[in-house]
């Protein structure tokens, strides 16, 4: 079993590294450059290292576990729950329905960037994907978009396997999450969506 685990680095550098260590031995390190966070990974033999954006890795490495587990296996750790006769979202909406710190006209809810990234990981595990996201502001009971901030995750995997569709799903919202929580004052709408395709506006 691999013993590959982070620590952080120690030595002279100039911008805060961790290293990934395998068997006490450094294979790689993350660090951010600018405002992308790169995972860099050593080669053999002194060769130039393998520097990939981590959102993109992690993207590759969820989509291919997805296509290589059973059908129905949770990515982030969590198994679906298996004993209930009520529909996922119906659960989910349930469970998250308080957080919301606003509801639109059509009952949309929004919800602060930390309630978010625990919805998400509530989806997944109930078997559903995030299939849209948007970012926007509240200001006096107003709803005001922000540019750049509303990506329909589903259309861009459109026609994928629902293992492969979900994975990609879930793993994109999180990384959108992960970049706009930066912006201040941002609250988040979502979609999901079930096995069956159909779409819900949490």
């Amino acid at each position: 079993m691999s013993d590959l685990r982070a620590r952080e680095a120690v030595g002279e550098w100039d911008r805060p590294v961790v290293e990934l260590v395998e068997e006490d031995r450094v294979v790689g390190i993350v660090y951010m450059d600018d405002e992308t966070l790169l995972a860099e990974f050593l080669s053999e033999g002194g060769t130039e290292p393998w520097a990939f954006e981590v959102v993109d890795l992690q993207t590759a490495l969820d989509t291919a576990r997805a296509m290589l587990l059973p059908e129905g296996t949770a990515l982030l750790g969590e198994p679906p729950d298996a004993d209930s006769d009520e529909h996922p979202v119906d659960r989910l909406a349930g469970e998250f329905d308080a957080a919301a710190v606003h509801r639109g006209d059509e009952d949309e809810g929004f919800y602060p960037p930390q309630v978010t990234g625990r919805l998400m990981q509530r989806a997944e595990a109930l078997g559903l994907a995030v299939v849209a996201v948007e970012g926007v502001r509240i200001r006096e009971e107003r709803v005001e978009p922000i540019a750049g901030m509303s990506v329909d995750i589903g259309d861009a995997h459109d026609g994928e396997a629902w293992p492969v569709f979900q994975a990609g799903c879930n793993v994109q919202a999180m990384a959108l999450l992960e970049r706009w929580a930066r912006e201040p004052g941002i609250v988040l709408a979502l979609e999901v969506g079930d096995a069956d395709g159909e779409r819900y506006v949490m």
